[in-house]
Order: C-alpha cells, then structure tokens, then sequence
C-alpha cells in the first residue's frame, strides 16, 4: 500500500472512477451531482457542501483505515450499509412531509413544524399538517404560515439526514476500497513457449 498523500490520490480517483459507474456517467462530484432533484431546497450550494463533507470523511476513512484488517473493514461495511439504509429512508420520509414545491414555478421550500399565531387564527385545526390548499392562501410563503424559528430548524434537519446519508456512503464505498487497493494483484503466469532454432 502506498503512504503518504500518493495512496490518498488513488483512493480519491478510485472513489470517484465508483462514483461515476454509480451514477452511469461522468459526474463533476460524486453521487450528489446526480441526486440534485433529491437533495434538500435549502441551501442552494447543497451538493459543494455535500462533496467537501464526502472528501473529509474519506480522509477520516484513508487515515484510520489504511492498514485495517478484513474482519475490521467487514464490521465497518455492514454497519455502515445499515446506517446508510436507515438514513436514506428517514432523509426520504423528512423530504417527503417538510417540503413543497409551488406548481407555478416548480420551485422547493421547506416547511416548518410550529404555525405562527395567524396561521393557528385561521387554520387551528390543520396546523402545523398544512397542505397546499393552505398554502395557496398565502401565497405559497411558508413564513406566513410557520415560524422562522420551525423552518431553520426544518432545514437544519433535513440537511443534517442528507450530509449524515453522504457521510455513511464515503464510510462504505471507502472502507471497501481501501481494504482493495491493500490487496496485491495476483500475478499473471507467463509462459512463454521457445522453439527450437532452426
């Protein structure tokens, strides 16, 4: 295995060259490039955040695990493959109930989980479960109908579950090529066949 920033440059050209098979193409940052119609309304430089979050935790995996035994990676791998499935589905089921998209413009937004004293007026009985309905009535403006302190901490969680979700993958896809490139490739038998002169 090669030291130093050298075995940390074919982790990363590893990792990216998994990515792009991922995705089924060539990507600019891995997995998240992809995912942009997944990824959390808020905040718009989401997938730069999530690629600086991938490159450190890869540094965290190249740095701690470089010289890790099978049995070490194996229990990392399978607890990091339930952690990512945990996550994954907890980031969907937080996207799918927290947000909205304004069918004029398409645009997202992240709901909050507290209505604000005019909504309460009005909507006592739906609140904080607004729909679009709801919505239409003010414009689509979430902060008409929750608090600025709910929405914050919204997206904070919502973005939390999607950079936890990104960490998880890095740790897996990692682990994994780490442990590979340890591995020395088998050598190749070479026969080589000589004839007679003549």
């Amino acid at each position: 295995m090669q030291s130093g920033l050298v075995g940390f440059k074919e982790l990363l050209k590893e990792f990216r060259g998994v990515s792009m098979w991922a995705v089924g193409g060539s990507v600019a940052v891995p997995f998240a490039a992809a995912l942009v119609s997944l990824s959390p309304p808020w905040p718009p430089a989401i997938v730069l955040v999530t690629a600086i979050a991938e490159l450190v935790a890869l540094m965290y995996v190249y740095q701690f695990l470089k010289s890790a035994r099978r049995k070490s990676i194996n229990r990392i791998l399978a607890v990091g493959g339930s952690m990512l499935a945990i996550l994954g589905t907890v980031y969907l089921t937080a996207l799918s109930l927290y947000t909205y998209q304004v069918p004029t413009t398409k645009q997202r937004f992240v709901r909050g989980h507290e209505c604000t004293p005019e909504a309460i007026a009005v909507f006592s009985e739906k609140c904080p479960d607004l729909g679009l309905d709801e919505l239409k009535t003010a414009e689509y403006d979430a902060d008409r109908l929750w608090t600025a302190r709910s929405i914050a901490e919204t997206r904070m969680a919502i973005v939390a579950l999607w950079l936890a979700s990104f960490v998880a993958l890095s740790v897996l896809v990692g682990s994994f090529l780490v442990y590979q490139m340890q591995v020395p490739p088998k050598k190749r038998k070479v026969t080589v066949s000589t004839s007679p002169a003549g």
